[in-house]
């Protein structure tokens, strides 16, 4: 490929075979079309449009005193026995890593972040006090109002015993990855492969279970959310009410945990547990009241939790029906009018087309 193809994902610049080699190889197994330049001649035309740079140590004291412009996303890889050297041409460039051919795992992270970098999304938990609560039904909502607004937006369904949120869509048959598929993934995940993948619907990606097969979380839950932040405004969590490590992990990196309580007594007692639990774990956490006939009035339940309650949910009598037909929940008004509340909490408000 031409070095002075514009807009190149990568650009390598080294005259190491070593490193031009692995430095291939690495943004082939990122998706990354990689540039090659033996030179800062060559490199120049390149600079500035490549998405990331990698400079091999064998030219990296040249390359910073080249007078090339000051950029974002600069890799240094050195082969090992030329470190020392490296590192004063490395602050020169203001690289963002400086590794070695042999640490592959190091040098796909700086990688992936680089290719990446569009900041991160927030990431926003659901949960409910107790059974029955609706989580799934809101999180799908929240998730579909935040497209509604512009924004790409993921559903990711933690809880591998809950059926499956691609049901609750009407998209148990939309092609893509399931969490099983992504068992052997790791934190070198990319954003770009991840938002590939995902089956979709009504706009937002959906990351959920395959009922035919076992049970079986990925070990890595934490390197795909991480990639899922990179790749979208928005991830939604739905969360089960067992406590894992794996729900623990999500909670602490959430800007927001929404706690669903039904206006009921038993749906105070277990929200008061819950909230000393999510007090050891979470950020900010929200309380959303669940309307139930003749049940808690939304100001008592602000009082017995010690919390302001942020909204109230509302039965809607369509919402069963639209759900149980594959329609999902996005028409259910009164739930999207929550959900707005809730992302007018965030900050994420409309995108101008």
């Amino acid at each position: 490929m031409d070095p002075g193809q514009p807009n190149a994902a990568a650009l390598v610049v080294s005259s190491s075979p070593p490193v031009r080699e692995d430095a291939e190889r690495w943004c082939a197994a990122l998706g990354a079309e990689a540039v090659l330049a033996d030179d800062v001649v060559q490199a120049r035309r390149s600079w500035r449009e490549a998405r990331l740079v990698i400079v091999g140590a064998d030219v990296a004291r040249s390359v910073a005193g080249a007078g090339l412009s000051r950029r974002d996303h600069v890799v240094v890889v050195h082969e090992g026995h030329d470190e020392q050297e490296a590192w004063p041409a490395a602050v020169a460039l203001g690289a963002v890593a400086v590794v070695s051919v042999r640490e592959e795992r190091a040098a796909l992270a700086a990688l992936t972040a680089a290719l990446d970098g569009r900041g991160e999304g927030a990431v926003v938990s659901v949960l409910g006090a107790v059974g029955g609560s609706g989580t799934s039904t809101f999180a799908g909502c929240l998730a579909g109002r935040a497209v509604h607004r512009g924004h790409r937006s993921l559903l990711a369904d933690l809880d591998p015993l809950g059926g499956g949120l691609d049901l609750l869509l009407g998209a148990e048959h939309a092609e893509g990855v399931r969490w099983q598929g992504l068992g052997g993934a790791d934190g070198t995940l990319s954003a770009g492969s991840l938002s590939k993948v995902l089956p979709t619907a009504e706009g937002m990606a959906v990351l959920t279970w395959d009922r035919d097969h076992p049970v079986a979380r990925p070990s890595q839950v934490g390197g795909i959310v991480s990639a899922a932040v990179r790749g979208f405004d928005l991830v939604v969590a739905d969360l089960p009410r067992r406590p894992d490590e794996h729900v623990e992990d999500v909670l602490g990196r959430s800007v927001l945990t929404v706690l669903l309580v039904p206006e009921e007594t038993r749906a105070l007692a277990a929200a008061r547990a819950t909230l000393a639990w999510l007090e050891t774990t979470a950020g900010s956490v929200a309380v959303l009241g669940v309307a139930r006939p003749g049940g808690i009035e939304s100001g008592l339940l602000a009082r017995a939790l010690e919390r302001p309650v942020v909204g109230r949910l509302r039965r809607d009598r369509s919402m069963r029906t639209a759900v149980e037909v594959g329609r999902g929940p996005l028409r259910a008004r009164r739930t999207a009018r929550t959900a707005d509340a809730v992302l007018d909490l965030l900050g994420l408000e409309a995108v101008a087309a």
